[in-house]
């Protein structure tokens, strides 16, 4: 079994994909496998999505969920330079 991916806390506004329908969420804690997102009171565990943050975007499942939180797990692993510019960008709006 493989150790889970070190998540960092964040507080990055981005916009969820669902066909065309377009939502918007923050991204409270990331890691290069997932991310726990806020927001997302409209998607159940097993949804899918396209997470597009400034700079790129991914395909997501939802994996567990409550009230409006929700963890996703990424179809690609995110690169460690998308995580610390994630990261980056909340020390910023600090």
């Amino acid at each position: 079994m493989s150790a889970r991916a070190t998540r960092f806390p964040a507080n990055f506004p981005i916009v969820l994909r669902q066909r065309a329908e377009l939502y918007p969420a923050t991204i409270c804690n990331i890691s290069t496998g997932g991310a726990c997102l806020i927001g997302i009171d409209w998607a159940d565990t097993g949804h899918t999505m396209i997470v597009d943050y400034d700079f790129g975007q991914t395909r997501a499942t939802v994996t567990w969920k409550t009230g409006n939180m929700a963890g996703v797990k990424f179809d690609d692993t995110l690169s460690d330079t998308s995580v610390q510019a994630i990261r980056a960008a909340q020390r910023q709006a600090s």
